[in-house]
């Protein structure tokens, strides 16, 4: 993957990052409305899978989504907006 496709699936996490709050919002209010749940668990996952390609290919965004082996590098890599261009 190269800076523009990281620059894309940032925007995309973004998306569905608001998508997944908005919808959680709104099950605040209705928490029965079935096609809102069936939304917000398609939004939960593509997060979650978004998140998890993007920790692999570049850095994790999320403590969650951060692999840690033998050392913990969570706090060794720049944040994604302390970076040019993104």
């Amino acid at each position: 993957m190269n800076q523009y496709d990281q620059k894309k699936l940032l925007e995309y996490i973004n998306a569905v990052s608001f998508a997944l709050i908005d919808t959680t919002l709104y099950l605040d209010t209705h928490p029965r409305d079935q096609e809102a749940i069936r939304n917000f668990k398609q939004y939960q996952n593509a997060r979650k899978k978004a998140l998890k390609e993007y920790a692999q290919y570049f850095e994790p965004l999320t403590i969650d989504s951060a692999e840690i082996t033998d050392t913990f590098t969570w706090t060794t890599t720049s944040w994604p907006w302390m970076k040019e261009g993104c």
